[in-house]
């Protein structure tokens, strides 16, 4: 199996969409990092420790500029047996669309194709 890993600057962003994701999917392991001492940032040592810390393949889901600095060092930085990655998608509608397609058995290069060949457009401005 995949776990889905989000890190945000928002604590509650984190969490948030980790509770959204384990009621849609609940056989899919989520782990969420978010914030630093309840202000909005991110933590090198933190995003590396759950990384480090994961026990099995895993698809990062990240949603400013140094969540994904974060995430990049981490993985560089990994050593352990698993097949990490980051996907550059929305953290929400990015990481809700692994997670289903997860849960429903796809395999993680499936779920990598289906988030990437996914619209996340809004017509909100148009």
């Amino acid at each position: 199996m995949t776990s889905i890993i989000i890190i945000s600057h928002s604590e509650d962003i984190a969490n948030g969409t980790k509770a959204l994701l384990n009621k849609m999917a609940s056989s899919v392991n989520i782990l969420a990092y978010g914030g630093v001492d309840g202000e909005i940032s991110t933590s090198f040592s933190e995003v590396q420790r759950l990384i480090n810390n994961v026990e099995e393949d895993a698809l990062c889901f990240y949603d400013l500029g140094s969540s994904e600095m974060n995430i990049n060092l981490a993985i560089e930085r990994y050593k352990g047996p698993y097949n990490i990655k980051k996907i550059n998608a929305p953290i929400v509608e990015g990481s809700f669309t692994a997670a289903v397609k997860l849960s429903m058995g796809g395999s993680t290069d499936e779920v990598i194709q289906e988030v990437e060949n996914t619209s996340f457009k809004t017509t909100a401005f148009k």
